[in-house]
């Protein structure tokens, strides 16, 4: 495999001389991020590669301040022959950028000192490039043994990659590290007299041993494909108990943290701008976030900024504990950076039922399990939802068929008010760890 160009020590140096350079030239204060990435990726279809490719790329973002203006520019590569060019060109538009005294470095007592702990975020794996076809071709075979009518692929893929990078500023800061980031995939195409469906199961980790194996993802593609097959008569349109499966769950914790941003609260596009001293979700409903979770897929020694993060409470029975924040949000609001810039890392959500899906299922009468979501429909401002959506018929408190072409409806906030059970059948690697949910009196048009 490729190997970085820099070490850590030399992209620190890089930096520090890019900064000195920024100071000598006129700028007040600078920041620059130096990123190195190395990432392989296959994918096979019937056996065949469809692609391959090792890419090694590297860039450097500098942003430099007269006073309260600012201008970033960016270079491709890590050459230090275009580096004075790029930092006189930074100065240069930064004369003429309007006045913004919110835009600043972070506050010097808020940025990381030292990295005193091993999060196991850099694992390189020694693989050949035969080997990873070979496990991308495995993958795909054991797929399409799994079940007779689930008998043809949409393709396996295996990437791995490898990231080096540096953040520094005129305040002090000079820190980086590296890390792995692994993913495989498999989509399979099942049959059933003249219907035919398609689904999916991946898996995401820092260290390549701690991906799924080949068999249990191969399965879990097979059998998220086979349950389509099924196919039932439509559902009447109408209100119903709907439990949202640990992927579309987790795209409406998203949801939430993007409705508690710092940006979306400040500029009140957010619904929830004017609740955040109100219960705004069930009195049981906790959310935490911790960034130091060890090979945790967004753990992080400190923000896209450099602020130390912590962990923290987000939501406590119901209620927002905090926003999430960076630097100049903060100052905008008169408070001080969270360390999210860049977003949440490692988010929590605390489930109060012990089972999956079929398990909570078992008490309903008449509803749906969601399995896919069409579209992104929120009106973030009022908090109107609306996705199409296919899914699992509930009947009796048994699975049944599958439908499609459904709507779902409705508006987040009552959504959010109306979670009844939330399960422990979590995603293991995610940066949400939530499972499924079960919201009640959500609005289904068929």
């Amino acid at each position: 495999m490729l190997e970085f160009e820099h070490t850590q020590l030399k992209l620190s140096q890089i930096a520090q001389q890019v900064l000195n350079k920024a100071l000598d030239f006129g700028a007040t204060d600078a920041k620059l991020e130096i990123n190195e990435s190395i990432e392989t990726g296959v994918d096979i279809l019937n056996g065949k590669i469809e692609n391959f490719e090792t890419s090694y790329s590297s860039s450097i973002s500098l942003t430099t301040y007269i006073k309260e203006h600012h201008a970033t520019v960016s270079l491709s590569n890590i050459n230090q022959h275009n580096i004075d060019n790029a930092i006189l060109k930074a100065i240069e538009l930064a004369n003429h950028t309007e006045v913004d005294p919110f835009n600043k470095l972070p506050d010097r007592e808020l940025l990381i000192k030292d990295i005193t702990q091993d999060l196991g975020l850099f694992n390189p794996v020694v693989i050949s490039n035969q080997e990873l076809i070979n496990c991308a071709i495995e993958l795909e075979q054991l797929g399409l043994k799994c079940h007779n009518m689930v008998d043809k692929s949409d393709g396996a893929s295996i990437a791995i990659g490898k990231y080096n990078f540096i953040l520094a500023n005129t305040n002090g800061l000079n820190q980086g590290y590296q890390t792995t980031r692994y993913n495989k995939s498999l989509s399979l195409i099942g049959h059933n007299n003249n219907e035919m469906q398609t689904e999916y199961s991946s898996s995401s980790a820092r260290d390549f041993n701690d991906l799924l194996n080949n068999q249990l993802l191969a399965n879990q593609a097979s059998l998220r494909t086979y349950r389509r097959l099924n196919k039932g008569t439509k559902i009447k349109s109408g209100k119903y108990p709907v439990i949202f499966e640990q992927r579309i769950a987790q795209s409406l914790i998203g949801s939430l943290i993007g409705l508690i941003s710092g940006n979306n609260i400040y500029r009140k596009l957010s619904f929830l701008h004017d609740k955040l001293d109100q219960q705004i979700l069930p009195s049981w409903f906790c959310l935490h976030e911790d960034p130091f979770v060890y090979k945790g897929i967004a753990s992080s020694y400190f923000d896209a900024e450099g602020v130390q993060v912590s962990s923290s409470s987000i939501i406590h029975d119901g209620y927002i504990d905090h926003i999430l924040l960076d630097s100049y949000y903060a100052r905008k609001l008169g408070l001080k950076s969270t360390g999210n810039a860049g977003g949440a890392h490692n988010l929590f959500v605390k489930a109060n039922f012990n089972g999956d899906i079929h398990q909570l299922a078992k008490n309903i009468t008449n509803g749906l399990v969601v399995i896919e979501t069409i579209g992104h429909g929120l009106n973030i401002t009022t908090g109107d939802y609306s996705v199409g959506a296919s899914g699992l018929l509930i009947e009796n408190g048994e699975i049944t068929y599958f439908v499609d072409n459904l709507t779902i409806s409705g508006n987040l906030h009552d959504m959010y008010k109306n979670i009844q059970l939330i399960s422990n059948d979590w995603i293991l690697n995610s940066a949400i760890q939530c499972g499924s949910i079960l919201i009640d009196n959500v609005n289904i048009a068929s």
